[in-house]
């Protein structure tokens, strides 16, 4: 883990930290500006490709000199809840229950503040994962 030879210093480390932070925000930037142009150069010419094969979303590759290039137009499905409930009661239960999936999932929030009675009966369905864990250092302003 101390693959850089850092020792125990908290100064080392917190000014090390502090540098590497500044670069991967840079970086960032940059890297978006960069990404930003391959859209801008790329863009029009696969979405016609994608419209030739009757595709609003999908991937599609191109060469251009040297290079392919593959673009991926990602989609993401939104569901009319109320239609969607209306066309899946509508249906026989076994085939409602074949196409969809329900999960049920309580706020934080509402569950910290139900009743006990409330809150006992939710914790028999209630699990509590370990999600990450995170470490942050800063100078101590003197005083």
């Amino acid at each position: 883990m101390n693959s850089l030879n850092l020792s125990n210093d908290l100064t080392a480390l917190f000014n090390k930290r502090e540098d590497l932070k500044s670069k991967i925000d840079n970086h960032q930037k940059e890297l978006k500006i960069v990404n930003n142009s391959l859209k801008d150069m790329f863009h029009e010419t696969a979405q016609m490709q994608l419209a030739q094969q009757g595709k609003d979303f999908g991937q599609t590759t191109m060469n251009d000199g040297d290079f392919k290039v593959t673009v991926d137009f990602k989609k993401r499905v939104v569901w009319d809840e109320p239609i969607l409930l209306r066309v899946l009661n509508s249906l026989d239960p076994d085939t409602a229950n074949h196409l969809a999936s329900v999960k049920y999932s309580i706020a934080e929030a509402k569950f910290q503040n139900s009743t006990p009675d409330l809150k006992a009966a939710l914790s028999e369905a209630r699990t509590v994962e370990l999600q990450s864990v995170s470490v942050d250092i800063k100078l101590r302003e003197e005083s």
